[in-house]
Protein backbone atom coordinates (compact mmCIF):
# COMPACT_ATOMS: atom_id res chain seq x y z
CA UNK A 1 0.00 0.00 0.00
CA UNK A 2 1.24 3.44 -1.08
CA UNK A 3 0.73 5.96 2.31
CA UNK A 4 -0.23 9.15 -0.03
CA UNK A 5 -2.31 9.92 -3.31
CA UNK A 6 -1.99 13.46 -4.98
CA UNK A 7 -4.29 14.24 -7.35
CA UNK A 8 -2.34 16.96 -9.65
CA UNK A 9 1.03 18.06 -9.97
CA UNK A 10 1.19 21.76 -10.35
CA UNK A 11 3.17 23.68 -8.04
CA UNK A 12 1.38 22.36 -4.25
CA UNK A 13 1.78 18.69 -5.84
CA UNK A 14 5.28 19.04 -6.69
CA UNK A 15 6.07 21.18 -3.36
CA UNK A 16 3.99 18.42 -1.94
CA UNK A 17 5.29 15.17 -3.15
CA UNK A 18 8.81 16.91 -2.80
CA UNK A 19 8.91 16.67 1.12
CA UNK A 20 7.04 13.51 1.49
CA UNK A 21 8.48 10.54 3.18
CA UNK A 22 7.84 7.62 1.49
CA UNK A 23 5.83 6.46 -1.33
CA UNK A 24 3.53 8.66 -3.27
CA UNK A 25 1.29 7.99 -6.57
CA UNK A 26 0.21 10.92 -8.46
CA UNK A 27 -2.61 11.18 -10.74
CA UNK A 28 -1.72 13.72 -13.23
CA UNK A 29 -3.71 15.58 -16.15
CA UNK A 30 -5.38 12.31 -18.97
CA UNK A 31 -4.28 9.77 -16.30
CA UNK A 32 -6.59 7.14 -15.80
CA UNK A 33 -8.12 7.34 -11.89
CA UNK A 34 -8.65 3.71 -11.60
CA UNK A 35 -5.06 2.94 -12.33
CA UNK A 36 -4.00 5.68 -9.99
CA UNK A 37 -6.44 4.22 -7.28
CA UNK A 38 -4.98 0.53 -8.03
CA UNK A 39 -1.88 1.84 -5.79
CA UNK A 40 -4.41 1.65 -2.35
CA UNK A 41 -3.51 4.99 -1.59
CA UNK A 42 -4.52 5.79 2.74
CA UNK A 43 -4.93 9.02 1.87
CA UNK A 44 -5.16 11.16 -1.05
CA UNK A 45 -4.62 14.61 -1.64
CA UNK A 46 -6.63 16.76 -4.54
CA UNK A 47 -4.52 19.69 -5.44
CA UNK A 48 -5.39 19.74 -9.30
CA UNK A 49 -8.58 22.10 -9.67
CA UNK A 50 -12.10 22.15 -9.15
CA UNK A 51 -13.30 20.09 -12.23
CA UNK A 52 -11.37 17.71 -10.84
CA UNK A 53 -12.53 17.58 -7.38
CA UNK A 54 -15.74 17.77 -8.55
CA UNK A 55 -15.43 14.75 -10.99
CA UNK A 56 -12.81 12.41 -8.60
CA UNK A 57 -14.11 13.33 -5.28
CA UNK A 58 -16.65 11.20 -4.94
CA UNK A 59 -15.37 8.08 -6.59
CA UNK A 60 -12.00 8.55 -4.07
CA UNK A 61 -14.24 8.54 -1.03
CA UNK A 62 -16.46 5.65 -2.52
CA UNK A 63 -12.93 3.38 -3.11
CA UNK A 64 -12.76 4.08 0.79
CA UNK A 65 -9.93 6.35 0.65
CA UNK A 66 -10.16 9.42 2.82
CA UNK A 67 -9.71 12.84 0.75
CA UNK A 68 -8.27 15.97 1.43
CA UNK A 69 -9.56 18.62 -1.24
CA UNK A 70 -8.04 21.91 -1.92
CA UNK A 71 -10.00 23.24 -4.66
CA UNK A 72 -12.84 24.23 -2.70
CA UNK A 73 -13.82 26.42 -4.70
CA UNK A 74 -15.99 23.57 -6.36
CA UNK A 75 -18.81 23.73 -3.45
CA UNK A 76 -19.73 26.67 -4.43
CA UNK A 77 -22.03 24.83 -7.17
CA UNK A 78 -24.57 23.30 -4.60
CA UNK A 79 -24.68 20.17 -6.42
CA UNK A 80 -21.32 19.74 -6.38
CA UNK A 81 -21.24 20.26 -2.84
CA UNK A 82 -24.26 17.72 -1.98
CA UNK A 83 -23.04 14.72 -4.00
CA UNK A 84 -19.32 15.66 -2.43
CA UNK A 85 -20.90 15.58 1.27
CA UNK A 86 -23.44 12.53 0.29
CA UNK A 87 -20.37 10.57 -0.74
CA UNK A 88 -18.50 11.57 2.66
CA UNK A 89 -21.31 10.83 4.65
CA UNK A 90 -21.76 7.34 2.43
CA UNK A 91 -17.84 6.50 3.01
CA UNK A 92 -16.27 4.66 3.73
CA UNK A 93 -13.39 7.22 2.93
CA UNK A 94 -13.90 10.20 4.85
CA UNK A 95 -13.09 13.85 4.00
CA UNK A 96 -10.73 16.43 6.01
CA UNK A 97 -10.39 19.81 5.57
CA UNK A 98 -7.17 21.74 5.46
CA UNK A 99 -7.33 25.16 6.53
CA UNK A 100 -4.74 26.18 3.71
CA UNK A 101 -3.47 29.46 3.09
CA UNK A 102 -5.19 30.66 6.39
CA UNK A 103 -2.73 28.37 8.98
CA UNK A 104 -5.78 26.80 10.94
CA UNK A 105 -9.67 25.96 11.34
CA UNK A 106 -9.18 24.87 14.93
CA UNK A 107 -10.45 27.88 16.61
CA UNK A 108 -13.44 28.74 13.99
CA UNK A 109 -14.31 24.70 14.53
CA UNK A 110 -14.61 25.40 18.32
CA UNK A 111 -16.90 28.31 18.37
CA UNK A 112 -19.10 26.64 16.34
CA UNK A 113 -19.83 24.29 19.62
CA UNK A 114 -21.34 27.22 21.30
CA UNK A 115 -23.18 30.40 19.93
CA UNK A 116 -21.39 31.01 16.30
CA UNK A 117 -23.35 33.65 15.27
CA UNK A 118 -21.06 35.44 12.49
CA UNK A 119 -18.07 34.95 10.57
CA UNK A 120 -16.27 37.03 8.13
CA UNK A 121 -13.47 36.46 5.78
CA UNK A 122 -11.16 38.67 4.06
CA UNK A 123 -8.48 38.59 1.13
CA UNK A 124 -6.52 40.85 0.82
CA UNK A 125 -4.28 42.35 -1.99
CA UNK A 126 -2.65 45.05 -3.78
CA UNK A 127 -4.90 46.45 -6.38
CA UNK A 128 -2.16 45.10 -8.69
CA UNK A 129 -2.19 41.64 -7.97
CA UNK A 130 -5.97 41.64 -8.14
CA UNK A 131 -6.50 43.30 -11.52
CA UNK A 132 -4.78 39.67 -12.86
CA UNK A 133 -8.10 37.49 -11.44
CA UNK A 134 -11.45 37.72 -12.38
CA UNK A 135 -11.60 40.57 -9.52
CA UNK A 136 -10.32 43.18 -12.58
CA UNK A 137 -14.52 43.06 -13.32
CA UNK A 138 -15.81 43.75 -9.81
CA UNK A 139 -14.38 47.39 -9.79
CA UNK A 140 -12.15 50.09 -10.93
CA UNK A 141 -8.77 49.22 -8.61
CA UNK A 142 -6.93 51.30 -10.50
CA UNK A 143 -8.53 54.33 -8.63
CA UNK A 144 -8.06 52.24 -5.50
CA UNK A 145 -5.83 54.62 -2.89
CA UNK A 146 -6.15 53.28 0.31
CA UNK A 147 -7.25 50.20 1.94
CA UNK A 148 -10.87 49.62 0.23
CA UNK A 149 -13.34 46.56 0.40
CA UNK A 150 -14.31 46.72 -3.28
CA UNK A 151 -16.79 43.97 -3.14
CA UNK A 152 -18.29 41.34 -0.73
CA UNK A 153 -21.25 38.78 -0.54
CA UNK A 154 -21.91 35.26 0.72
CA UNK A 155 -18.62 33.15 0.07
CA UNK A 156 -20.70 31.37 -1.94
CA UNK A 157 -21.47 34.23 -4.51
CA UNK A 158 -18.02 35.39 -4.12
CA UNK A 159 -16.29 32.43 -5.23
CA UNK A 160 -18.79 31.77 -7.69
CA UNK A 161 -16.88 35.00 -9.12
CA UNK A 162 -13.62 33.71 -8.46
CA UNK A 163 -13.20 30.06 -8.69
CA UNK A 164 -9.51 30.29 -8.55
CA UNK A 165 -8.87 32.29 -5.40
CA UNK A 166 -11.21 31.44 -2.62
CA UNK A 167 -10.85 28.29 -1.98
CA UNK A 168 -9.28 29.07 1.94
CA UNK A 169 -13.07 31.36 2.19
CA UNK A 170 -14.66 27.88 1.32
CA UNK A 171 -12.83 25.54 4.19
CA UNK A 172 -13.88 29.10 6.39
CA UNK A 173 -16.81 28.59 5.49
CA UNK A 174 -17.58 24.63 5.90
CA UNK A 175 -15.98 25.10 9.14
CA UNK A 176 -18.38 27.89 10.40
CA UNK A 177 -21.86 28.64 9.21
CA UNK A 178 -21.77 27.83 5.75
CA UNK A 179 -21.35 28.68 2.41
CA UNK A 180 -24.54 31.01 2.06
CA UNK A 181 -24.24 32.20 5.89
CA UNK A 182 -20.78 33.19 6.28
CA UNK A 183 -19.68 36.55 4.73
CA UNK A 184 -16.65 37.39 2.28
CA UNK A 185 -15.05 40.75 1.51
CA UNK A 186 -12.50 41.31 -1.22
CA UNK A 187 -9.94 43.98 0.16
CA UNK A 188 -7.45 46.02 -2.14
CA UNK A 189 -4.49 47.39 -0.34
CA UNK A 190 -2.02 49.73 -2.00
CA UNK A 191 0.28 49.14 1.24
CA UNK A 192 1.08 45.40 0.46
CA UNK A 193 2.38 43.42 -1.84
CA UNK A 194 1.46 39.71 -0.39
CA UNK A 195 -1.83 38.07 -0.26
CA UNK A 196 -3.06 38.73 3.35
CA UNK A 197 -6.17 36.81 5.32
CA UNK A 198 -8.40 38.11 8.03
CA UNK A 199 -10.99 36.09 10.09
CA UNK A 200 -13.59 37.85 11.73
CA UNK A 201 -15.20 35.39 14.62
CA UNK A 202 -18.59 36.48 16.69
CA UNK A 203 -19.34 33.56 18.52
CA UNK A 204 -20.66 33.37 22.56
CA UNK A 205 -17.24 32.23 23.84
CA UNK A 206 -15.94 35.87 22.34
CA UNK A 207 -15.08 37.51 19.79
CA UNK A 208 -11.75 37.09 17.80
CA UNK A 209 -9.69 37.98 14.90
CA UNK A 210 -7.23 36.37 13.09
CA UNK A 211 -4.78 38.19 10.83
CA UNK A 212 -2.17 36.24 8.43
CA UNK A 213 -0.01 38.35 5.91
CA UNK A 214 1.83 36.79 3.34
CA UNK A 215 5.51 36.94 2.10
CA UNK A 216 6.44 39.55 -0.15
CA UNK A 217 6.12 38.69 -3.55
CA UNK A 218 6.08 40.14 -7.22
CA UNK A 219 2.00 40.72 -8.63
CA UNK A 220 2.61 37.24 -11.12
CA UNK A 221 5.07 35.42 -8.36
CA UNK A 222 4.21 31.93 -6.54
CA UNK A 223 4.57 32.77 -2.63
CA UNK A 224 5.43 29.86 -0.29
CA UNK A 225 2.30 30.16 1.90
CA UNK A 226 0.88 27.58 4.79
CA UNK A 227 -1.07 25.73 2.12
CA UNK A 228 1.57 23.29 1.18
CA UNK A 229 2.47 23.06 5.25
CA UNK A 230 -1.25 23.05 6.39
CA UNK A 231 -1.22 19.24 4.01
CA UNK A 232 1.52 18.04 5.97
CA UNK A 233 0.28 18.71 8.80
CA UNK A 234 -2.51 16.42 8.50
CA UNK A 235 -0.31 14.01 6.87
CA UNK A 236 2.53 13.41 10.01
CA UNK A 237 -0.30 13.11 11.95
CA UNK A 238 -1.44 10.51 10.73
CA UNK A 239 2.04 8.52 11.39
CA UNK A 240 2.37 10.80 14.94
CA UNK A 241 2.31 8.67 18.08
CA UNK A 242 1.56 12.66 19.79
CA UNK A 243 -0.96 14.75 18.36
CA UNK A 244 -0.07 18.27 18.39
Amino acid sequence: MIPYGIVGYGRIGQRLAARLPGAVAILKRGERLDSFLAHQPAIVVECASAPALAEYGPMILAAGVDLVPLSLTALADSDVECRLMAAARAGPGRLELAPGAIGTLDLLASAREDGLRRVVYRQLKSPAMWQLTPAAELADLTSVRGRQVFFKGSVREVARRMPNNLNTSVGVALAGLGLDATEAELVADPSIRETAHELEIHAAPGTAVLKLGGRDVPPDGDPVDYTTFSLMRILKRRQARVMI
